[in-house]
This record gives structure tokens, C-alpha cells and sequence, in this order.
């Protein structure tokens, strides 16, 4: 098969629905093709989040079409599918700001790995960047000296088309109803397309941040990113006419150029290049902080920073938290990858002692899971463990100020409101109000986890997993019902991303353009395979300090 026809078979193949009946007094109306015209949520908690609408011990949410119609202590259903919700909590989808979706056939690939360093020593930038997605490895004394190029990247479009699949029905499951993907893989029109459909295709809220692939166009091979301004013939320009005719659909477009110019010799910045084809703008920020103060001194930036989020935003000073704060841009942090891959102290301290009050994310499956549980979980202890730690003599001899610490509610608006303004979405999603678009999950809390339930956002925070995720609405639409995807075969989704796996993989072991696939520090070769039992990092890293002998 042509790649288009691969990628068109195998939506259809996967589109098979696996349930037949819904029960709890339910017809199989409500999951048949997803949506009812009317359905109430009995009887649940219902937490809000909208302080002007409050927050209910016991309630129902009617959903009318794909909009909350209204939410109070009793409604009468009329001719409303009524889904019983009792020992439930009701509240919005959880909403995350930054993953790299093309990445999840790659899941668990270097969970030992930290973000830089040259191969022979496996790092996020030397497996996951240049292996896996490049195809090709610079010397580590020279980097402009490649040691090995495949000629090609590894993935073909249907890989990328699968990965973004599998991953957003992956955080559907986890009760993420919408994200935004940053998946650096846009190596040719192809591709780009591939992805644009997986998401679509998914039936998930997405922004999709056009972000750089590699480009090979001396290898003969079309590249097309970013574009260029008034021009709708390729790059940004391209996908934003043939995708993203509208805001009301459920993918959005976003863009990953930064506030320099857009490509080389460009007289525009990336930025003013999203602007003009209504793309919000997602940065990668790692120890950057130059780049706020360089892009606060180009007037083609603007000072109205509304539709801008930096991810990460580690090592700031002082000077561009207050350019960020004044300017209204928003900050998204990959709490988790931040601590384990070595980025710096995940600045959620920063973010709020600026007034900001930072969305969460996911990252890269390559080494963490995207589980919001997880998230909000990690971004709650971390903060409250630096904050706590100030309130002893012994770890703050210079009596610094404790900050206020983090509550659990607060760590959930993290993932809800502050992800829904991140992505420019706040007007349609992020809080359960009347009127909003009715992305909302349904947490199961009569658990053997959980119950008796005392507090409700401590619940959600402190002792729930996506195992809790029952029943997940997206614009209206059921899209997973008692623990279920609804429409989808996922034991072929599963064999799908394996053989995408597999593919790549032979790709990188196949014929190369020039040199040998050389030896890394803990994989297999001969051919090469990543580390499957043992660390895949753990040598090269730290060569000076003794390794930790363990004792019974």
C-alpha cells in the first residue's frame, strides 16, 4: 500500500467498536455512535472548578448536544439518558500542555536517561533524538563529523500516524480530554499529515504544535517547515488551510517557532509567522532565559503575550519571570521529566511567587508515564517539599521565607484551568459551566483505594490512579465508558504500534548512507536494540563517584 492508502486502512480496521451494551439503566444509544442529544450525570459529586457556578456534594450535569446545559442538586431528566453516578466524583477533563506524541512507539525507551550527552552515552538527545528520529550520530569529539547516517528518518508517516493515535486513546483512557502535541517530526509533508490525522482521527480536544523535522532536502527529500508569511502553499501556511479552517473544531492549530526569525535569512519571527495564520505558540525553554529578554527587546513580538507558553522555563532569573508575568504569557511544566532527566528544579515556586499559575505536562514517553494522576501528584510533593524544608533551622540556616504551600485543589487547577488557558481553549473547556463544551470525566471513588471519601480534591490528588477514570466525555460525545473505549479494537491498536515498533527498528538496522551504527554503553548490538533487561544508561553518566553497592 501507498502510505496514505496504509494510513487510511488501518483508522478503519482499528474503528471497530467493542461494546455492545451499557447498562446501569442505560440504552446502548449513549455509546452507539457516541453521542445522545440529552444526557444526565446522576447523582455524582460535582466539582466545578468555576467559583461562580460551586461545587456540589451530590448533583447532576445535564449535557445537551456538546454543551453542559445546566448543573444543580436535582434535574429532571425528561428524555435524558441517565447515567447513574453515585460514589462518583463528576469534573472537567484534565487538560496537559506539552507531549511529544510521535514518540510513544518509543515508550520506556531510556527511562534511566538524562537530556543530553553524546553516544556512545544514551541521553534523550543521543538515542531518542538522533537515533530514533534522525537517523544519524555525530562524533562526540567532533559534532560536525557523522559517524553514521541512515540517510532517511527512521519513521515513515504511518508510524508517526499510529504513535499519535495510540497516544492520545492512551490519555483519553487517563482522562486527559485534551493536550498538545510537540512532536518534532515533521520531516516532510507526508508526515506532517500523518500526525494532523492520527489526532483527528482520535476524537480527542487537541492543539497541534507544527514543530521542526529533519531536514533532508539534500537527500532529495521534501521539507517544507515553517513556511513563510501570506503563503498557503507550504509549511504552517499549508496545514493551516487544508486543517485548521476553523477554531471551533476540536484540533487547533499551534506553532513551535520562537521569537527569532522564523527560518534562516527571514525577516519575520517565528512567532509573528503563527500569528498570521491564528497559531498559538508553544516554546521549548531549557536554561533560556536570554531568549525572554531578547524576545521582549523585538517590537515584532508584541507585548501582549496571551497566546505564548514556554515549557520548562528551568534556571529563570528573576528579569524574565517579571517580562513573562507582565506580558500574560503562560508556563507549562513537565514536573516529572524535569526531575529525572536533568532540565533543573522544575520552577513551580517561580511560576507562583510571579502570580503565574503554571498548566502541567506530560513530555515524552520515552521516560515517564503521562498518567495527570502522576502529574499532579509529583507537582504537589515537590513544592510542598521545597516549601516545607524551609520551616527547619537546620535546611534554611539563612531563614529565607516559607512559602504558602500547595493544596489540592490548587495542583488540580493546575491541570485543568491553567492547561485550558494554555492552550486558548478557556472559553470552550476547563470548568464545568453551563454553556462550555462538555468535556468531563467521571472518577469512580467507591473503590477499595479510595473509600470512605473525605476530601474530594485530596482524593483525586493523593490517592487515585487512571484506574479510577470510568466514563470520559469529550464535546458531548462518550468516547470511554465503565473502563472502555468506545470504537475502537485496541488489542489491533496494540499489535498496530508494535509492528510501527518493529519497522523503525529494522530501519535503523538496515543499509545506512555512510558508516556503522556504532557501540553504545549499555545497548545491544549486532543489530542494535535497546536495553531490554538491565539499565539502559546507567554507565558514562557519572564517572568520578563510586556506584551505590546495595545490602540486604
Amino acid at each position: 500500500m501507498r502510505r496514505r492508502e496504509f494510513i487510511k486502512a488501518s483508522a478503519a480496521g482499528l474503528a471497530a467498536s467493542t461494546i455492545s451494551t451499557v447498562g446501569c439503566g442505560t440504552s446502548s444509544d449513549l455509546v452507539g455512535d457516541g453521542r445522545k442529544r440529552r444526557i444526565l450525570l446522576h447523582g455524582g459529586v460535582v466539582l466545578t472548578l468555576d467559583p461562580r457556578v460551586g461545587d456540589f456534594e451530590k448533583a447532576d450535569v445535564l449535557i445537551d448536544g456538546p454543551r453542559i446545559a445546566r448543573i444543580a442538586p436535582t434535574i429532571s431528566a425528561g428524555d435524558a439518558e441517565v447515567v447513574d453516578c453515585s460514589g462518583t466524583i463528576v469534573m472537567p477533563g484534565f487538560i496537559t500542555t506539552h507531549h511529544h506524541q510521535y514518540e510513544t512507539l518509543q515508550r520506556s525507551m531510556i527511562p534511566d536517561g538524562l537530556l543530553t550527552g553524546a553516544w556512545p552515552e544514551e541521553s534523550y538527545g543521543s538515542v531518542v533524538q538522533n537515533i530514533w528520529t534522525a537517523g544519524r550520530i555525530a562524533d562526540a569529539a567532533d559534532p560536525n563529523k557523522i559517524v553514521w547516517d541512515l540517510g532517511r528518518p527512521p519513521y515513515d508517516p504511518e508510524d508517526c500516524y499510529i504513535s499519535e493515535l495510540v497516544a492520545c486513546l492512551s490519555e483519553i483512557s487517563e482522562g486527559i480530554t485534551t493536550g498538545t502535541d510537540t512532536s518534532q517530526s515533521s520531516h516532510t509533508p507526508e508526515h506532517t499529515d500523518a500526525m494532523i490525522k492520527g489526532l483527528m482521527d482520535s476524537g480527542r480536544r487537541m492543539v497541534y504544535a507544527y514543530s521542526a523535522g529533519i531536514d533532508r532536502s539534500a537527500d532529495g527529500q521534501a521539507y517544507e517547515f515553517p513556511g513563510a508569511m501570506h503563503d498557503t502553499t507550504k509549511g504552517i501556511g499549508r496545514i493551516a488551510k487544508k486543517y485548521f479552517s476553523s477554531r471551533d473544531q476540536l484540533v487547533t492549530l499551534g506553532f513551535g517557532g520562537g521569537p527569532g526569525p522564523a527560518a534562516p535569512g527571514a525577516d519575520f519571527t517565528g512567532w509573528q509567522l503563527a500569528r498570521a495564520f491564528g497559531a498559538s505558540i508553544h516554546n521549548h525553554n531549557v536554561g533560556g532565559q536570554n531568549i525572554v529578554m531578547s524576545a521582549a527587546a523585538d517590537p515584532r513580538n508584541g507585548t501582549d503575550w496571551s497566546d505564548v507558553t514556554f515549557i520548562h522555563c528551568t534556571r529563570w532569573q528573576k528579569p524574565a519571570w517579571e517580562i513573562w508575568r507582565d506580558r500574560g504569557a503562560h508556563v507549562s511544566i513537565a514536573v516529572l521529566i524535569e526531575m529525572q532527566m536533568r532540565h533543573g528544579m522544575p520552577p513551580l515556586q517561580q511560576a507562583l511567587d510571579h502570580g503565574i499559575l503554571p498548566s502541567l505536562s506530560p513530555d515524552v514517553d520515552t521516560n515517564m508515564t503521562t498518567d495527570p494522576f502522576s502529574l499532579m501528584r509529583g507537582a504537589f510533593c515537590l513544592q510542598r517539599a521545597l516549601a516545607n524544608d524551609l520551616a527547619f533551622p537546620e535546611t534554611n540556616p539563612g531563614q529565607l521565607p516559607v512559602p504558602q504551600a500547595l493544596t489540592c485543589r490548587q495542583v488540580i487547577e493546575m491541570a485543568t484551568i491553567a492547561g485550558a488557558a494554555s492552550n486558548r481553549v478557556l472559553d470552550n473547556v476547563g470548568t464545568l459551566t453551563p454553556g462550555k463544551e462538555a468535556d468531563i470525566v467521571v472518577l469512580d471513588a467507591h473503590s477499595i483505594n479510595t473509600w470512605p471519601m473525605n476530601n474530594v480534591p485530596g482524593t483525586i490528588v493523593t490517592m487515585m490512579n487512571p484506574r479510577h477514570v470510568r466514563d470520559v466525555v469529550i464535546a458531548g460525545k462518550v468516547v470511554y465508558w465503565k473502563g472502555k473505549h468506545v470504537g475502537w479494537d485496541v488489542d489491533k491498536l496494540l499489535g498496530q504500534i508494535e509492528q510501527a515498533r518493529d519497522r523503525v527498528l529494522t530501519r535503523i538496522n538496515g543499509h545506512a548512507k555512510s558508516g556503522q551504527l556504532p557501540r553504545g554503553n549499555n545497548s545491544f548490538t549486532g543489530p542494535y536494540r535497546p536495553n531490554f533487561l538491565a539499565s539502559c544508561c546507567d554507565k558514562g553518566q557519572n564517572t568520578t563517584s563510586p556506584a551505590y553497592v546495595l545490602r540486604p
